[in-house]
């Protein structure tokens, strides 16, 4: 006796459906390797053929700085970052007569950054002049340079270590342990990559500073460490000239020490990015009053 079989429409639907997300589960299942994750990222950004093509860019927009303590304040801005293989600029101009702005720059090499006035920095320039790995690795800015580190890592030698999904904010995104060949201090660097599309959307880097010795045993004891914290958030791509680049820009400072809590905020967007233009090399070198 033949056993007749009927046809459930449903069962092929959830059939199809699940062959249509199979690849998909595998590929949130499947354990990544660094190498995966860069890979992905690069893709994100263009064609090989693109991203050679391109050897500086520049990227102008407009910037508001918010400090959030210490009485608080709001100035607003410009800023260009410009870029020319591993040569870096990146510099945000004010007008207040306290709070000029930042300047930092890489020659390839050698970085310096500016001053407010002679002598001293601001707070966010002070950072990054005691922990220049940043622009010396072409870090700070993101895929925004040409000199961004993840474009030429066998040139760079820096080390990556995968630590998987984290949730950020709410946010689950891969996170990358970046380590550079050059020794970086104590400061410690993470990248963060969209799962969807292994967009660059964020960088942090943390510093924990000891607490100072006092002058004796008791008052030693009653002293906190301080914790520097940048952070760099990316959003809003799109494309430029065949590449996938943020068009908007964000930066955040906090400082958490015993005496006070600094936080600072730089919103930035870009109004302007120009690729393969005359470039003055003397840009990439801040002068030091």
């Amino acid at each position: 006796m033949q056993r007749k079989h009927t046809f459930d429409p449903f069962w092929v639907l959830s059939m199809l459906t699940l062959c249509l997300s199979l690849p998909g589960l595998l590929a949130k299942d499947a354990k990544l390797k660094v190498e995966d994750v860069v890979a992905g990222h690069l893709a994100s950004i263009g064609t090989p053929e693109v991203r050679a093509a391109v050897q500086n860019r520049i990227v102008s927009g407009t910037v508001q700085m918010i400090s959030r303590l210490s009485g608080g304040g709001q100035l607003s801005g410009k800023i260009n970052i410009i870029s020319e293989g591993r040569k870096l600029l990146h510099v945000m101009n004010f007008s207040a007569l306290t709070y000029s702005g930042d300047q930092c720059a890489s020659d390839g090499d050698k970085v310096t950054v500016g001053q407010i006035r002679p002598g001293e920095r601001s707070t966010f320039s002070q950072f990054v002049f005691e922990n220049d790995v940043m622009v010396r690795e072409g870090l700070l800015g993101g895929t925004l340079s040409t000199a961004w580190p993840l474009l030429d890592l066998t040139a760079r030698q820096a080390k990556l270590d995968y630590a998987g999904l984290k949730t950020i904010e709410g946010k689950q995104l891969h996170e990358v342990k970046y380590r550079a060949k050059k020794s970086a201090g104590d400061i410690q660097i993470y990248l963060y990559f969209d799962p969807e599309n292994f967009r660059h959307v964020r960088s942090r880097y943390r510093l924990v500073k000891p607490a100072a010795m006092a002058p004796t045993l008791a008052q030693s004891a009653g002293q906190e460490e301080t914790i520097y914290t940048l952070v760099e958030q990316f959003d809003n791509f799109g494309a430029i000239d065949g590449l996938t680049l943020p068009q908007i820009y964000r930066l955040k400072l906090t400082i958490e020490g015993q005496s006070k809590t600094i936080m600072i905020d730089w919103d930035i967007a870009f109004s302007q990015i120009m690729q393969n233009q005359q470039i003055d090399p003397k840009h990439f070198t801040i002068q030091i009053q």
